[in-house]
């Protein structure tokens, strides 16, 4: 997604690294890309963002994060 101009680039279907290796590989302007949200998947661990994102920060997306927490406060 586009942040600035609140745009989606693309959607594609897939968990796993080999769907998404493909339209990885021809997204244009990888090296420009500053931020990734990504859930906390094993699949979308740093080692994809980091091989196809270079100089990309990665952040856990809300979503994920307060299903984390409430885990864990359901467990206490």
């Amino acid at each position: 997604m586009d942040l600035k101009n609140h745009k989606v680039f693309d959607v594609v279907l897939g968990r796993s690294e080999a769907s998404l290796r493909s339209c990885l590989k021809r997204l244009p302007g990888k090296e420009k890309v500053r931020i990734i949200v990504m859930d906390l998947s094993e699949t979308y661990r740093p080692r994809i963002a980091q091989q196809y994102f270079p100089n990309a920060m990665i952040v856990a997306d809300r979503f994920h994060v307060v299903r984390l927490v409430n885990q864990h406060f359901l467990k206490l």
